[in-house]
């Protein structure tokens, strides 16, 4: 009898074990958009262990292609977790992202090397041209309604600069990413010439603020200057403020 419940047992979860690897990813996908509005998806096929999805959408950030395969070693922590392998902002991402035992939705270690043009062009306010090279990096994403309610990450940008509306160069940017009562917030520094130091954030609602402490340095540039003179307000003895909000 013994030996019968074993094998009954090894079947049982032979059965669940094949149903589970071919389960329509469509399906799922589909549950998981009802029960999270925020989450928008299309053309997806493959299973919920491996499959891939044209394009997602997960609190105004858009990705894909992505291909994601199961990771049943997270399942000894109670969580539902994959590795993630595609594009964002027409750059190449990778990470991990699942489903917590309390249904919490959460991402981490996510990679993405991003192109600072196509960055400004999709999520900025404000419009000027971007040069250099961006990478990001989420060390922990924790969604709730379809916005970060925990995250912690950062965005480096080197060989920092702006090429219009004037010509700007910053050296090395970084972005510190971070989240507090219903807000994304992101505090700026470089090591530039021109010194930038400021924050810039991010609400629920996709309403922003900005607001930056600019310093010339000794090669900055008299459009530059005169830019900042135009726009900006009078700051700490030689510097200008910029300061804008809206809605994204």
């Amino acid at each position: 009898m013994k030996r019968a419940g074993l094998f009954l047992a090894a079947g049982i979860a032979t059965y669940l074990l094949i149903f589970f690897a071919n389960f329509p990813a469509s399906k799922a996908l589909g549950y998981l958009q009802q029960r999270y509005p925020g989450l928008l998806v299309q053309s997806v096929s493959g299973s919920i262990f491996s499959g891939r999805v044209e394009r997602i959408e997960v609190a105004g950030v858009t990705a894909g292609p992505v291909r994601w395969s199961f990771r049943p070693a997270a399942l000894l922590g109670g969580q539902l977790e994959y590795l993630l392998d595609g594009r964002m902002l027409q750059a190449a991402l990778q990470g991990y992202a699942g489903i917590g035992i309390s249904g919490g939705r959460y991402a981490r270690d996510i990679t993405a090397e991003l192109t600072p043009a196509v960055l400004v062009e999709s999520y900025s306010p404000v419009a000027f041209t971007a040069t250099g090279n961006m990478t990001l990096h989420i060390e922990s994403l924790q969604l709730d309604d379809g916005f970060p309610s925990q995250l912690s990450g950062r965005i480096d940008w080197s060989d920092a600069g702006v090429s219009d509306p004037v010509t700007l160069d910053l050296g090395e940017v970084v972005l510190l990413l971070a989240s507090e009562a219903g807000s994304i917030s992101g505090e700026i520094s470089n090591n530039g010439d021109t010194r930038v130091a400021g924050d810039i954030t991010v609400t629920a609602s996709r309403g922003y603020r900005i607001d930056l402490l600019v310093t010339p340095g000794n090669v900055t540039s008299s459009e530059v200057v005169e830019f900042l003179q135009s726009w900006g307000q009078s700051g700490p003895p030689g510097s200008y403020r910029l300061v804008d909000s809206g809605q994204l």
